[in-house]
């Protein structure tokens, strides 16, 4: 199948939210398959409108998919999972490390946070679309006093010696942008062509929070248990201590233990 994602590459040195961006131009009429990237994100933000620290050295991009005929709305939650899996595959590829999904939108190595994703939903000219925005910690220092700094990382930090031997700076920033490009064509593909459980099996076998115990906050309640599984819908199931098994397809996830 021919090239679809990373077509068109639109590159900025600093902007306000890659994701923001992208949104503007949909409405303009852009094609599917476009990427913003910049250097800088002055008001990056995760889900909830989390901030998410976004200085030089790290890759921060948007990917805009046509979500018009390739999903139903009950099946947006797969995008977020797909994209996690690309990110991973990506790192595995460019730099070796070991990196794990965790419900529902992050990246982790060794349990520390090193990729977010936000996936959002919009329409445009009656077309519905999807943006994947992407934030990896690549080369950048994780911020002092950021909300997540404790739990965060990044792939020079994890890579250690190595990272110093060699020489690690823009082009290992180009280098993971193309192969996360390439890994997610790969799954939009099998997204586009029906194949739901493929994507929930990959995400299972690629998972750090299945079988721990997690500790869920939704906009109304805190749940806690043991995340048995995922659905057809990207909803985590968790079963609570009565054995009552709940399904949860927003909320922050907390892993609290095996």
């Amino acid at each position: 199948m021919h090239k679809l994602i990373g077509r068109k590459i639109i590159r900025h040195d600093s902007v306000t939210s890659t994701n923001e961006v992208l949104k503007e131009l949909a409405i303009e009429g852009l094609e599917p398959g476009t990427v913003v990237v910049s250097a800088v994100q002055t008001k990056g933000h995760g889900r909830m409108e989390r901030t998410w620290e976004s200085p030089e050295g790290g890759l921060w991009l948007s990917v805009l998919l046509d979500a018009t005929s390739e999903i139903e709305l009950d099946k947006f939650g797969l995008i977020p999972l797909m994209a996690g899996c690309a990110v991973v595959c990506a790192i595995s590829r460019i730099v070796g490390l070991d990196a794990r999904v965790k419900w529902p939108n992050d990246v982790l190595i060794k349990g520390r946070k090193v990729c977010g994703i936000l996936g959002e939903m919009m329409k445009a000219e009656e077309k519905q679309l999807a943006i994947i925005g992407i934030g990896l910690n690549v080369n950048n220092p994780v911020q002092e006093g950021y909300e997540f700094s404790q739990a965060s990382t990044s792939i020079v930090e994890e890579m250690g010696d190595r990272a110093s031997i060699e020489g690690l700076g823009a082009a290992i920033i180009d280098d993971l942008e193309s192969a996360i490009l390439s890994e997610l064509e790969l799954r939009n593909n099998m997204l586009a062509g029906g194949k739901f459980d493929d994507i929930l099996n990959e995400w299972r076998t690629r998972s750090d929070t299945l079988g721990k115990r997690v500790k869920i906050r939704t906009q109304t309640e805190e749940i806690e248990g043991l995340a048995r599984d995922i659905d057809e819908s990207g909803s985590l199931l968790v079963e609570r201590g009565d054995g009552r098994v709940e399904k949860v397809l927003v909320g922050d996830c907390e892993h609290v233990g095996e």
